[in-house]
């Protein structure tokens, strides 16, 4: 799981990139929660920082933001820019929409297979186990609601007026520290 501090890092970069309001348009669209869409995007490419120049990941099969895989959703990937945000935040949405409907409202399931795809996930549940089984490291779902909690956390205290002076600097501070000290590794 990933400090608050990254987390933190991670919102400024979406709110400098002004991603916020696709993720805020998206979830309305499609009733996902916000801090929900955001918790993805954060695992997938920590909401843009971990995409190569060109948009990708996965080895070049993940596109944007949301990492729509090339494999899977060829339709979208194949008509859409990796660079084109806004589209791959509003598909990400209405995926993880499609997949909630899917699991009648199971958030574990439905998180599971935005990561391994709903019939790994259901597969796994036949078979007696947890659907993390089938995600990437074991542990997605569970990585992604633990986001989640953070996000929901960062964005109640930046709603609260008394806390709001303090929050934007010690995000951009955040930020920079971490720009930084990734720029310094080899």
């Amino acid at each position: 799981m990933t400090s608050s501090f990254s987390i933190s890092a991670e919102l400024t970069y979406a709110r400098i990139r002004g991603l916020m309001g696709y993720f805020s348009e998206a979830s309305k669209r499609y009733g996902v929660p916000l801090a929900l869409l955001l918790a993805v995007a954060s695992r997938e490419s920590r909401m843009g920082l971990a995409l190569s120049a060109d948009g990708t990941g996965d080895h070049g099969n993940g596109i944007g933001i949301m990492q729509i895989d090339r494999r899977y959703h060829p339709g979208f990937t194949g008509r859409h820019s990796p660079l084109d945000h806004q589209a791959n935040i509003d598909y990400g949405a209405e995926y993880l929409a499609k997949l909630l409907r899917e699991f009648n409202g199971n958030t574990t399931r439905a998180i599971a297979s935005y990561n391994a795809g709903p019939n790994k996930v259901q597969t796994a549940i036949y078979a007696g186990l947890p659907p993390d089984s089938v995600t990437t490291g074991g542990d997605y779902s569970e990585d992604v609601v633990g986001r989640k909690q953070l996000i929901d956390q960062l964005l109640g205290l930046s709603k609260a007026t008394s806390m709001s002076i303090y929050v934007l600097p010690i995000a951009a501070i955040a930020f920079a520290t971490y720009n930084y000290m990734t720029t310094q590794l080899p």
